[in-house]
């Protein structure tokens, strides 16, 4: 049998679970809630060979939004893996191959990733993709009482507030459903989404420190020190746009599915949530 790259099945979802373990470490219960919370067959991609499960993908869809205000169907790609005994074959170039192909027959014009090292923005390259999102990531301890009340909000009030606030900025929109998956892992630790004065803020928690997975507020100290008051926490993990070119850190590439395909002006963007 040749390898052949397919949707996954539902039923094999338990060794979708032990490959994605073996090769990030992530906890069983990190895992399990993706299976509970969001997987579908035809998002999990996988290349199989003599009856195993070698490498694997996770798509989630979103829209590329341009400074211009032009929405562009996007495709963010997620746990890719080979396993540790089938690499150095060629298996995760050929099933990336084919869901950037399959992402194209959907309608999508560009593929979007979160490397999981430093050196692996240079890897993407030579597949195609360039580093296009970037961000700021600061620790924040309180300074004092806020005069800003966090108010818990849902998926659809959040997207609300979000696109006002990264209107004129080419950024990472996202569709309800993969707002949903993102508030769930917020509040699986106790966080949530949060509508914080004019601004907003998606919090995960760990014990007495936050992970804002993202925080778009004027006054930035202010709003943490009211987040730090609300959980009783001593510091926060804050990510933030990169704001002028050339500033931030490198976070995702991207790669175009079309050819000739127009890349924005603007390539500063923004992507919030990796789902790390």
């Amino acid at each position: 049998m040749t390898a052949l790259c397919r949707p996954s099945r539902r039923e094999e979802a338990p060794q979708l679970a032990r490959l994605w373990q073996v090769c990030f470490g992530d906890t069983d219960d990190y895992i399990g809630h993706y299976f509970s919370a969001y997987y579908r067959p035809d998002r999990a991609l996988v290349l199989e060979d003599e009856g195993k499960l070698c490498s694997m993908l996770l798509t989630f869809p979103n829209v590329l939004v341009t400074g211009e205000g032009r929405e562009v169907p996007a495709c963010y790609i997620y746990a890719f893996c080979t396993a540790p005994e089938a690499r150095s074959r060629g298996y995760g170039r050929r099933l990336l191959a084919w869901a950037e192909e399959q992402a194209a027959r959907e309608g999508c014009s560009l593929a979007v990733m979160v490397p999981g090292e430093a050196s692996l923005f240079d890897f993407y390259e030579t597949l195609g993709y360039r580093t296009m999102y970037f961000h700021r990531e600061q620790v924040f301890t309180s300074t004092g009482p806020s005069d800003c009340t966090p108010v818990p909000c849902d998926g659809v009030a959040y997207a609300a507030r979000r696109e006002a606030l990264l209107a004129g900025q080419t950024h990472m929109a996202y569709p309800p459903e993969v707002l949903d998956y993102q508030r769930s892992l917020c509040r699986r630790t106790g966080g949530d989404f949060f509508l914080l004065g004019d601004g907003l803020a998606a919090v995960e928690a760990d014990r007495d420190t936050l992970f804002c997975k993202e925080l778009l507020v004027n006054r930035p100290q202010d709003a943490v020190n009211a987040l730090l008051a609300r959980f009783g926490a001593a510091r926060a993990v804050v990510r933030t746009p990169a704001g002028e070119a050339g500033a931030g850190r490198p976070f995702a590439v991207a790669k175009a599915l079309v050819p000739g395909w127009d890349w924005p002006a603007d390539l500063t963007g923004y992507l919030a949530f990796a789902f790390d």
